[in-house]
């Protein structure tokens, strides 16, 4: 009795320390945001570092409702122009680059914002995606100031003009 329950105590010791440590590593607002390189649908290398400088809008991705319509809130605001905000859109789960183009043409507002794909899901990695979709602004020092799932383009709005101020 004494070593079934000394096992069951150190299996949920192990697993609150690991729950522990994946908690610690999810970026969130206030730290860094994880560097990548991808490759875009149109062939480009992208990197968040290039845009040095600039907020950045970054929706993480997969191939469903949900992460259309944010996609179409961020175009949304790439067309009213209201905002300077870089946008990205990252396809985090994988997908083919054929399942990727045949998707964003199935939407009704054309995307025109950089599209990038992640065949080895290592965005979803680097920032601990579990929302669908995930989007982050990321200010021109490259820090997480807003994290969040579905955000409306009103929202999404002030979070950049926050990101700008700082």
């Amino acid at each position: 009795m004494q070593k079934k329950l000394f096992a069951i105590t150190m299996l949920l010791s192990f697993i609150l320390s690991l729950g522990t440590a994946l908690a610690a590593s999810v970026p969130l607002a206030g730290d860094r945001a994880p560097e990548f390189t991808l490759k875009s649908i149109t062939g480009e290398s992208v990197s968040l570092s290039q845009y040095k400088g600039s907020v950045i809008v970054l929706g993480l991705f997969h191939i469903c409702e949900p992460c259309m319509i944010q996609a179409t809130q961020m175009q949304k605001l790439l067309n009213e122009g209201q905002s300077k905000a870089v946008f990205l859109g990252i396809n985090t789960a994988g997908d083919s680059e054929e399942d990727v183009r045949s998707y964003l043409n199935q939407f009704e507002t054309r995307i025109t914002f950089s599209y990038l794909l992640d065949p080895a899901r290592d965005i979803n990695k680097k920032y601990f995606q579990r929302l669908m979709p995930t989007v982050l602004v990321i200010d021109g020092n490259g820090i997480i100031r807003y994290r969040g799932s579905s955000t409306p383009a009103a929202l999404l709005l002030s979070e950049i003009k926050k990101a700008t101020a700082k």
